[in-house]
Formats: structure tokens, sequence, C-alpha cells
């Protein structure tokens, strides 16, 4: 399928993606008012009947266009990111293994040491790849807690990309750096007890919190040009939670956005697609370069 073609048809599932959903949640409502507020001021059986038959056929029609719209979504994203995600990845990667419908496991970000853990869960995009002998495995995470009962509402934990860095130059006990904007912190592992430790920076002690099993592991990692490498990495991507851990870094930017996804509510444009796909994976190359992993 040339460029030209494949634009017409992700043009059009984006276009049925929109409609049929529009279509779905305006049918719900005009329901839902009539019940709500019409339906118990109707003195006539006759009036009443007919309010109720009609939301009888208005509601299946509601849930088609939501089915149809979901599935068109569907299409469109198989499409989408394979072709611009998949096409885009090789440029950059050695041995890329992509699976947008896939991400990490629930119980691995529970031991990633970054956000509190809630009742719903949600994440794909799953990469895992090599950059420069530096292997990497990262996804999109949406961790919320739903409060159910008479006021019931959802708070979200997390919602953003979280990475895997390989890190073996370091096999330390924990050291979690959290943002201090960052309101969901993890729960140390009970088989660890965590310090709160201040570092010499008054800048950094500003803008993180720094919790380790060891005073002195956190004083060896954090070293002042790493200090600084962090205090980069926020300034470009907001708020920002780090575990060193095991041989490993974990990383967490609470965006609360999807990596390679498309904007529905824009027209595609093949070359701007493209080009946004290498932004997004330029992220984790500019935080590999950046914390000075290679």
């Amino acid at each position: 399928m040339g460029a030209y073609e494949l634009v017409q048809r992700l043009e059009k599932l984006r276009k049925q993606v929109n409609s049929y959903g529009v279509i779905g949640v305006v049918s719900v409502m005009l329901v839902i008012p009539c019940f709500v507020f019409l339906a118990p001021h109707i003195e006539s059986e006759s009036t009443f009947h007919l309010i109720r038959n009609i939301a009888i056929l208005i509601i299946p029609v509601a849930i088609i266009f939501i089915i149809l719209s979901g599935k068109k979504r569907k299409e469109f994203k198989e499409l989408y990111k394979g072709t611009f995600v998949n096409a885009v990845l090789g440029e950059f990667f050695e041995n890329p293994r992509y699976e947008w419908k896939n991400g990490f496991s629930e119980r691995s970000v529970a031991d990633f040491g970054l956000t509190r853990m809630g009742n719903l869960f949600s994440s794909e995009d799953y990469l895992q790849a090599t950059y420069q002998g530096v292997h990497f495995e990262q996804a999109d995470v949406k961790v919320q807690y739903y409060s159910s009962g008479e006021n019931s509402h959802t708070t979200t934990y997390f919602s953003g990309r979280m990475f895997v860095f390989d890190f073996p130059k370091f096999e330390l006990l924990p050291i979690q750096v959290f943002d201090e904007r960052f309101t969901y912190r993890a729960k140390t592992a009970e088989r660890f007890k965590m310090y709160k430790i201040k570092m010499e920076s008054v800048e950094f002690n500003r803008y993180f919190d720094v919790r380790a099993a060891r005073e002195h592991d956190a004083f060896y990692i954090l070293t002042p040009q790493m200090m600084e490498n962090i205090m980069e990495l926020r300034r470009r991507y907001g708020s920002v939670l780090f575990n060193f851990s095991s041989g490993r870094l974990f990383l967490g930017i609470e965006c609360g956005m999807d990596a390679f996804d498309a904007d529905m509510r824009k027209p595609i444009n093949y070359a701007e697609e493209k080009e946004k796909m290498r932004n997004d994976v330029r992220v984790i190359i500019d935080i590999i370069d950046t914390m000075n992993l290679i």
C-alpha cells in the first residue's frame, strides 16, 4: 500500500471512529434526560409508553454504533501502528520488538517501585530493543483507584510512560528519587528499610525526595553530575520518577499521554505522523544519553 492509499484508508477509519462514537454518545444522551427529567412528570400513560418505546429503539442503536466505533478504532490502530511505529523503530534501534496491544504486567509495575498501585490497571505499546549496547523496555502505563459507594470516583495514581534500562555499572540496593510534584509514590518494599536522604544540592532537595536502603549508595550514585542529569530530564519532561535497583534503572514520566498514538481529532498527514513517531522514540534516546547509560 502506497503512502497516499495508506493515508486515505486511515482517514476513512478515523472519520468512522469519530462519527460512530458521536452517534452512539448522542443517542444515549437523548435517552437519559427523558427518563431522569421528563418521565417522572408525565401524567399521560400513553405518552409515557411512547417515550419508553422510543428509548427501547434508541438504546440498541447507541450500543451498535459504540461497538462499531470500537472496532474501527482497533482497525485504525493496527494499520497506523503497524505502518508508522514499526517503520520508525528500525531507524534507531537494534532488534526492536513492538507489541502495541501488550504492555508491562501489573506485577512488574508494582516491582518497579515507582507508583502506588490501585485496583484499575492498563498498559500497552510495549517496546523492547537495544540502543548502542543499552537494552531497554518501555510501555504506556495507567494506574488508578476506583472508590465505589455513594460518592464513587476514580483517582489516577500514574498515567504516562515507564522505562526499564540495563544499568550494570552499579549493583545497588534500591535508591528511589521521586519528583516532589508526584503524590502517589510507591510504598517501600517490605524487605528493605528505606531512609530519607538529604543530598548536598539544595536545589535538588527542593525538587526531589530521595530514599535509599543504604545512605552511602545514594551518595555514590547521585553524584553532582547525576543530579544535574535528573534535573535536566525534569525540565524537559515534567514529573519524573527513578528507582535504581539491582543493576537496572526504572524510570517513569508522568505525562498523562500515550506514546505512538495518533491524534484522532486531526487529519492524518504522512510526513507529520512519521516525525511524531520519531519524537516519541527520541525520548528514549534522550534518556539514555542524558543519564550516561552508554
